[in-house]
C-alpha cells in the first residue's frame, strides 16, 4: 500500500517519458522553500491582517479550556445560544496552541512554514514530470495568485492537504489503480482542519471518470467498482468529526442562503487585479495544455472548468484552482510536448547543502528579530481601553472587522466573521439597509431592537456618521482606527435612579 505522500511517479503510459531521474526533493526545492519563507518574513505583519485570526484563536482557547467543542454560539449577544459549530476546530486548536507557546511570532512562523513547504513539495512533485523551469514557473504563478489570501487562518493549513489529496488521485490515475487507502486519513485530517473538504470529494468523483472510461471497455466495471468503493469510503471519512455530518450541512447552507456572501470581500467575484489576471491566464493555459488529447483529459478539463467557474464567481476559490491545476496538467503536458519532459538531474554537492544551511540560519536569525502584531485596523485596542475605562457595559454595536478582536478580548459581539452559520435570516440585509439609509432613523431603530448601549466603529464609516447624528449619543473616544460612542441617556437615567 503506497503512501499518497510519495513523490515518485509512475508513467501514465508505458511509452510516456514523464519521470526524470534523481531525487524528487532537490536543491531547487530547498531554495524555493527558503525563498518563500524569507519573502513572507518581510511581510509578517500582513499575515495577521485578517480579523478572523483572532476569533479562531479564541475558539481554540475555549475548546482546550473546556475539553469539548461548542454546539451553540457563545461569542455574540445577537445570536447567543443559537446553533453554531466550530467546524474548523482542529485548525483553531493548532493556532491557539501555537499562539500560547510562542505568541504572534509563533502563529506567523507556522503560517510561513506551512505555505513554504506546500509550494516546495508541489515544485518537487512537478519537477519529476516536467523540466525544472516550467515546474518552478508554475509554483511562482501559484504564489502570485495565493498572495492576497496568505493569512494566518485555517484555510492555509489546508493547503498541503489539498495538494497531497490531488497528488494521490493523479498518482492513482498514472498507476492505473484505485486511490490509496492512505487518502482516507488525509480526508479525515482535512475535514477537521477546514470546510473546503467537499471539493476534494468532487474532484475525486470527476477524476474517477478518467480512471474508469479511459481504460479499455472490458475493464470499466472492475474500475468503476474500485473507484466507487473509494468514493464511498472517502465520503464516510468526511463524517469523522466531533460533529458527524453537520459540517457538510453547514457548507450547503452557506450557498443555499447566500445572504452573507454579498457582504464579504473574499466571496466577491474575481477581480482583474494582478492576482486575478494571472489566475485567469493560468486557467486558459491549463485548458490549452489539456485540449490536444481531449478524450483522455476530458475529466481533468471538467475539474478545471468547475474550479475556474467557482474562482470567477468567488475569489476565495482561486486558492483551490491554482494548487490543483498544475498537478492535473503536468503529466499530459509532458506527453504532448517533448521539450517539457524532465532531464536527469545531477546529484547535489556538499557545497549546495552548506549554502542552504547558511541561508536557513540567516532566515531564522531574521525571524528572531521580528515581533509581529495583528494589524491596527482590526485591533482597536485604544478604543476598547477607553470604553472599559468609562465602564461601558451592555450589548455593543461593532464594526464587522472588529468582531474577532472583541471575541479575543472577551466581549460578546454584535457581528463578527462567523457569517457562514449565524448573522443570517435577514440580519445582514437589515444591517446593510440601516447603514445605507440617508437618515439615522433606521439605524437608531436597529440599535434599539438589539438593546445596544455603546458602539465601537471605524472612525470614517457609515456607522460613525449615523452615531454622530443620534440624539443622546455621545462620542467617548476617537483615533485613526476607531471611535467609541455610548448612549448618555442611559447613564443619566442610572444616575437619577
Amino acid at each position: 500500500m503506497a503512501s499518497p505522500l510519495a513523490l515518485a511517479p509512475a508513467p501514465m503510459r508505458a511509452d510516456a517519458a514523464t519521470a526524470g531521474s534523481g531525487p524528487a526533493w532537490s536543491g531547487l526545492s530547498s531554495l524555493l522553500f527558503l525563498a518563500v519563507a524569507a519573502g513572507l518574513l518581510t511581510r509578517a505583519d500582513r499575515l495577521l491582517g485578517d480579523p478572523d485570526t483572532q476569533w479562531h484563536i479564541a475558539v481554540g482557547r475555549w475548546i482546550v479550556a473546556n475539553g469539548a467543542v461548542p454546539w451553540t454560539d457563545l461569542f455574540s449577544h445577537t445570536f447567543a445560544g443559537q446553533p453554531w459549530i466550530a467546524k474548523e476546530w482542529a485548525s483553531q486548536v493548532i493556532l491557539f496552541g501555537t499562539h500560547a507557546a510562542a505568541g504572534w511570532s509563533g502563529v506567523v512562523t507556522l503560517t510561513i512554514l506551512v505555505l513554504a513547504a506546500t509550494l516546495a513539495a508541489l515544485q518537487a512533485w512537478l519537477s519529476i514530470r516536467v523540466r525544472a523551469m516550467p515546474a518552478l514557473a508554475a509554483v511562482l504563478v501559484a504564489f502570485i495568485v495565493l498572495t492576497p489570501h496568505i493569512l494566518a487562518r485555517p484555510h492555509l493549513l489546508a493547503f498541503p492537504i489539498l495538494v497531497v489529496w490531488t497528488i494521490g488521485l493523479v498518482s492513482a490515475l498514472e498507476r492505473r489503480v484505485a486511490p490509496s487507502p492512505w487518502l482516507l486519513l488525509v480526508m479525515i485530517v482535512w475535514v477537521n482542519l477546514h470546510g473546503s473538504y467537499p471539493i476534494g470529494l468532487v474532484i475525486a468523483g470527476l477524476l474517477a471518470g478518467e480512471g474508469i472510461f479511459v481504460r479499455p471497455r472490458t475493464e470499466w466495471t472492475r474500475q468503476a467498482l474500485r473507484w466507487a468503493m473509494f468514493l464511498l469510503a472517502a465520503t464516510l471519512a468526511a463524517c469523522v468529526t466531533p460533529y458527524g455530518v453537520r459540517p457538510f450541512l453547514v457548507n450547503f447552507g452557506l450557498f443555499g442562503s447566500g445572504e452573507s456572501l454579498r457582504y464579504i470581500i473574499e466571496w466577491q467575484p474575481l477581480a482583474l487585479d494582478l492576482s486575478g489576471t494571472v489566475a485567469l491566464f493560468a486557467l486558459a493555459l491549463s485548458l490549452g495544455a489539456l485540449a490536444p488529447d481531449l478524450r483522455r483529459n476530458l475529466f481533468r478539463i471538467a475539474v478545471l472548468l468547475l474550479l475556474g467557474a467557482m474562482m470567477i464567481r468567488h475569489t476565495r476559490f482561486a486558492d483551490l484552482f491554482i494548487l490543483v491545476a498544475p498537478i492535473l496538467i503536468a503529466g499530459p503536458a509532458a506527453l504532448c510536448v517533448a521539450s517539457l519532459r524532465p532531464e536527469p538531474r545531477p546529484r547535489s554537492r556538499p557545497s549546495d547543502h552548506l549554502i542552504m544551511a547558511v541561508l536557513g540560519l540567516a532566515a531564522l536569525g531574521y525571524a528572531a528579530t521580528l515581533a509581529p502584531r495583528p494589524a491596527p485596523h482590526v485591533t482597536p485596542l485604544a478604543a476598547l481601553e477607553a470604553a472599559r475605562g468609562k465602564g461601558l457595559t451592555g450589548p455593543v454595536y461593532n464594526d464587522y472587522d472588529f468582531g474577532g478582536f472583541l471575541i479575543a478580548e472577551g466581549v460578546k459581539t454584535f457581528i463578527d466573521g462567523r457569517a457562514d452559520q449565524i448573522f443570517l435570516g435577514g440580519f445582514m440585509d437589515a444591517l446593510d439597509r440601516a447603514q445605507a439609509a440617508s437618515g439615522a432613523e433606521k439605524f437608531a431603530a436597529l440599535l434599539a431592537r438589539h438593546g445596544i448601549t455603546w458602539a465601537i466603529v471605524r472612525t470614517e464609516s457609515r456607522d460613525a456618521a449615523h452615531l454622530r447624528c443620534l440624539v443622546g449619543w455621545t462620542m467617548l473616544h476617537e483615533d485613526a482606527v476607531a471611535a467609541v460612542y455610548y448612549d448618555a441617556r442611559r447613564e443619566s437615567a442610572a444616575e437619577r435612579s
